[in-house]
């Protein structure tokens, strides 16, 4: 197996045991809730989504904090000090600043230890997303490829991750200063709800509008398209603390496309907070680049 180590952050809703099982490192991200700091990955520890989601419900005050440049020096230091190059595959830089800091905190690195390689990749998607570049890393690694030779598949392949999704709330995209774009689109009628998705620069972008939360769960139902199984035949639905709505869309989808594998994953609540709880995703491998 190459000796290289792979790094992302806890957004990535990476599962525990692929974690564990292939040594990936988190870089955790915080958020405040009610004026408390919050680590949003602590190896060990399990999240109260219920309880995260119900005090988001209250509307409590809540915010993220991207990582900084002295952070992601102090995470990766001592990979590299180990002997290892690393891959660093993060959330879009369109949604967060994490990636900057990260960029920034490797520049230095190289110049301190020239002889050893770190790459990072603006993975311009999110949650899962680029969780699933986090996979096919992995999986590449263990199929003996380079650290070089995963880089460019993840630069090649990031733009083919779509992403669909509904938000309940506007109050939490309003709160985050990402409201703009979708409330030009919503209008004043009430009981609309939008979809969106993430765009070719990694951003949040209104795509459509649906009359109720069914039709705007079969909208993101229908928006399956185009799935590429030659990289990944799995479809998943990421919620936020709407387990009933994302068992409905998997239904929906096991009907629709036989032999299809939906995994049904919970919001990490660093994205959470700027979604809101009500949030559905449907993400995948699409076997074309995104439209907007």
């Amino acid at each position: 197996m190459s000796k290289f180590q792979i790094v992302t952050d806890s957004c990535s809703n990476i599962p525990q045991e692929v974690i564990d099982k292939y040594g990936v490192h988190i870089l955790p991200l915080s958020y405040l809730l009610d004026g408390v700091e919050k680590i949003g990955y602590v190896k060990g520890e399990k999240v109260d989504y219920a309880d995260f989601y119900g005090q988001l419900r209250k509307k409590i005050p809540a915010s993220t904090s991207q990582a900084t440049p002295n952070q992601a020096e102090e995470f990766f230091r001592p990979i590299l000090e180990a002997g290892n190059d690393l891959i660093y595959i993060g959330l879009s830089g369109g949604l967060s600043g994490t990636f900057t800091a990260v960029s920034q905190a490797a520049t230095g690195l190289k110049e301190e230890l020239p002889d050893r390689t770190i790459l990072c990749v603006d993975s311009l998607c999110a949650t899962i997303g680029y969780g699933m570049l986090v996979l096919e890393a992995i999986r590449m690694r263990e199929d003996g490829k380079s650290v070089q030779e995963v880089y460019d598949w993840c630069e090649k392949n990031k733009h083919n991750v779509l992403h669909y999704f509904t938000i309940d709330d506007l109050f939490h995209l309003k709160r985050g200063g990402r409201l703009s774009a979708v409330k030009a689109i919503m209008g004043s009628a009430l009981n609309v709800k939008p979809l969106l998705t993430v765009s070719k620069e990694g951003k949040l972008v209104p795509i459509g509008k649906a009359r109720g939360r069914t039709k705007a769960l079969d909208g993101l139902v229908e928006s399956v398209q185009h799935i590429n199984p030659t990289i990944n035949n799995t479809v998943n639905i990421v919620h936020a603390d709407v387990p009933s709505d994302a068992e409905y869309c998997a239904n929906q989808l096991r009907e629709k496309h036989k032999g299809l594998n939906v995994e049904i994953i919970e919001l990490d609540p660093v994205i959470g907070i700027h979604s809101g709880p009500g949030t559905v995703a449907i993400i995948f491998f699409g076997n074309k680049e995104r439209d907007v």
